[in-house]
């Protein structure tokens, strides 16, 4: 009984990387697939959600309406900070 165990312990330490590499690989793909995408269909008009792509930065997606009336997924561009400085220095 005392084999069985040894070889049980074993077997579990010499596989245990590449299972963990697997299963880390599998959750990066799960997340990938299940974030937002720029074009795919939204339910609340301006709604902000981040899409994950592998080795790319989480980019910000805003539901927009096409003018076929369909709400989809599309890049946000947030204004920067030195345009509206910019700006409120032309004002004054």
């Amino acid at each position: 009984m005392w084999k069985t165990t040894a070889h049980l312990r074993h077997q579990c330490k010499s596989h245990w990387g590449p299972l963990a590499g697997v299963l880390t690989g599998l959750m990066f793909v799960v997340v990938q697939l299940t974030t937002a995408h720029v074009g795919d269909s939204c339910k609340r008009l301006g709604q902000i959600a981040e899409e994950w792509r592998i080795g790319l930065p989480a980019r910000q997606v805003m539901c927009v309406a096409t003018l076929d009336g369909d709400l989809v997924y599309e890049r946000f561009v947030a204004p920067s900070r030195r345009q509206s400085n910019q700006t409120a220095s032309l004002i004054q």
